[in-house]
């Protein structure tokens, strides 16, 4: 019995024409697309926020710990303790403040970040010139790819950096002013650092801020990003409850949380091409059951029951709908993995920039495959199609065959 309805579920797939076999090649081309696109956007949005989050997590650190009256020693202390608690891989001191560098007729604001001497690691991925143990010589700065573009420097060449902090004199205000020289250029990938934060030593920076011997707080990385908060008694512990501790969820809340909602909206946007396609099943379907009346019915005299008959229509739109789902899920992943050339590609030929890092912080498009979104997709677009088939299936089912045949 299940082979032979098998074989009329296959009949009915393979006998369509006209206007109906229309209709079915839209409803599997428009699920195709749906699911593609959902896929590729997902994978899109996942990668997106996976890169920044790694890019500005590993330049500004898990956690921020600053106190009143923090000196370097004090941080150095602190550090050596903060290392013992299991699950802290770094506690960094740093001083931070605000400058501008010239360069010739080329100038531009900054950010400028002292170091500790120590902590080279910061650009052992990211130098595509120079040498980090320039730092030692408190002469040396190092600066990004983008900045370094921006002002036509290269490494060895001076540049003057001036500080908002000055002095008044009868002439009125005079900013401070080093002379500087390039030490190295990194390139993190990212247009925001790349273009306005620059490095020096932490003693340096100091003199060039007029600290003393304080700094601007201290860098905490843990093992493991989500839980940096579970950190906190044992800093407060540490470093005592004058403390301030802030941790990068806190810091980054906004921003993060308008990644989320703005891919939840893309989800539900897209998400609606599929249901697009499903009323064209719920269509197409509909068609069919009119165009088979005859045939349901001499199958309801056969011996035929209702639920024999719901389930023919109702795997026969259920295999045009997981067709549809297993194109948009091969058309996605290959999409997705061909992703960069696709877009160089466009570019190319369009002769526009469609990932600027000026616009979208990374200087190129990410996408990370999440098997959870995937499961998520894949589970939509078969019960939009489970649910599109239930109608036409059921009217096929409701059909009272003496009636039809008479009307035959």
């Amino acid at each position: 019995m299940l082979s032979f309805y098998s074989h009329i579920t296959l009949r009915y797939l393979k006998s369509r024409r006209g206007i109906v076999s229309v209709v079915t090649g839209f409803s599997l081309v428009g699920i195709t697309l749906g699911v593609a696109a959902l896929i590729v956007v997902m994978a899109v949005m996942a990668g997106f926020r996976e890169e920044l989050l790694s890019r500005i997590l590993g330049v500004t650190g898990h956690g921020l710990i600053t106190a009143p009256g923090l000196t370097y020693e004090r941080a150095k202390d602190f550090r050596d303790k903060l290392l013992q608690v299991e699950g802290v891989t770094a506690a960094q001191p740093f001083v931070y403040g605000q400058g501008m560098i010239i360069s010739g007729r080329n100038s531009a604001g900054v950010l400028v970040r002292g170091v500790d001497l120590d902590d080279h690691h910061l650009f052992e991925d990211n130098m595509v010139d120079g040498d980090p143990a320039s730092l030692n010589d408190e002469k040396h700065v190092i600066i990004g790819k983008t900045l370094a573009d921006k002002l036509g420097v290269n490494v060895g060449d001076g540049i003057t950096l001036l500080s908002p902090q000055g002095s008044y004199t009868v002439m009125g205000f005079i900013p401070r002013l080093v002379q500087k020289r390039i030490g190295g250029i990194y390139d993190i990938g990212m247009y925001q650092y790349d273009s306005a934060l620059i490095y020096t030593s932490i003693p340096a920076a100091q003199r060039f801020y007029k600290m003393d011997d304080n700094i601007s707080a201290i860098d905490l990385k843990v093992k493991n990003p989500d839980h940096v908060n579970s950190y906190r008694p044992y800093i407060e512990k540490i470093v005592g409850t004058d403390a301030f501790f802030k941790d990068w969820q806190t810091t980054n809340k906004q921003f993060f949380s308008a990644l989320q909602v703005e891919k939840v909206a893309m989800f539900i946007i897209l998400a609606l091409v599929v249901v697009v396609a499903a009323f064209n099943i719920i269509t197409g379907q509909t068609m069919l059951v009119n165009d088979k009346t005859g045939d349901i019915a001499i199958l309801r005299t056969m011996g035929a029951r209702r639920r024999d008959i719901m389930s023919i229509f109702l795997i026969n739109g259920l295999i045009l709908g997981g067709l549809g789902t297993l194109l948009g899920l091969c058309s996605g992943l290959l999409i997705v993995h061909y992703l960069e050339p696709i877009v160089s590609f466009i570019e190319m030929v369009t002769g526009a920039s469609i990932f600027s890092g000026e616009v979208y912080f990374l200087d190129s498009l990410p996408a990370v495959l999440v098997p959870q979104d995937i499961a998520i997709i894949l589970g939509l677009s078969l019960m939009l199609t489970v649910l599109a088939s239930l109608y036409p299936a059921w009217r096929a089912a409701k059909m009272d065959p003496v009636e039809v045949l008479r009307n035959e």
